[in-house]
């Protein structure tokens, strides 16, 4: 058994949290983001397509999406599918694999989208690369940023988290985006302890979350097959270091 490092917020942890304890290991409580909901501004009531970057844009969109009409909906990858479909709303295509700006951009079903309104319900802030994709075969997009990750303060469970997972040399720390990492960094520093947890691995969803954390000073990184509670303890279930 080792310690598992989660750092989701607290909201979104319980899924994995008990992925984690039914295959032997002890997940430890870490949460490093906070989300926010936001009152979001749109443009026109009618729109061609709508696209979901996140499970959090489904459930602080809803409010939004009722007050709009719309002929298609995409969702960046199968567990934001998965929460339009809890919330009863038919999702015309999203990435098979791996979840991201990029696949979505390579489906037929989104590439062959021209001169078309198209709104993206997602975060404050974020990538802008789904947008520019979009806006090369001339379609015309807007934002409703629904929700805001806000890093979380300092608590007597961070405190108690990070010292019961320093106790063991061995374990793993759960990361689910850079804003996610940026926001660990910034707890374990206040906790001044940020060089011993470049120590240990790190599971991440994306290659890109991979290179970030190599330019933050992480060695070991391992990339999930797929973007899903499961994939995480997926990597934990396989890693020859728990034997």
């Amino acid at each position: 058994m080792v310690n598992v490092l989660l750092t989701r917020p607290l909201t979104q942890v319980v899924a994995l949290e008990a992925l984690v304890a039914d295959s032997g290991h002890q997940p430890l409580l870490f949460p490093t983001l906070e989300i926010k909901a936001l009152e979001a501004s749109i443009e026109r009531k009618q729109y061609d397509a709508v696209i979901f970057i996140s499970a959090n844009a489904v459930v602080h969109g809803m409010k939004i999406l009722a007050q709009i009409s719309y002929s298609s909906v995409f969702a960046v990858g199968a567990a934001t599918a998965k929460k339009l479909n809890d919330y009863n709303i038919s999702v015309d295509d999203f990435p098979q694999e791996k979840a991201s700006s990029e696949a979505l951009l390579s489906l037929e079903s989104v590439s062959c989208l021209q001169n078309k309104k198209i709104l993206i319900f997602r975060g404050k802030g974020g990538r802008e690369t789904l947008k520019i994709g979009l806006e090369k075969t001339h379609n015309q997009v807007t934002y409703a940023q629904v929700y805001d990750r806000v890093i979380c303060t300092l608590s007597e469970l961070h405190k108690q988290s990070l010292k019961g997972f320093l106790s063991d040399s061995q374990g793993f720390i759960s990361i689910t985006s850079n804003e996610n990492l940026d926001g660990l960094m910034i707890l374990a520093k206040q906790l001044k302890h940020l060089d011993n947890l470049k120590n240990y691995p790190l599971i991440v969803l994306s290659e890109r979350i991979k290179q970030y954390a190599h330019s933050c000073g992480f060695s070991q990184v391992i990339v999930t097959q797929d973007i899903s509670d499961q994939a995480i303890a997926s990597v934990l279930e396989q890693d020859n270091t728990l034997d």
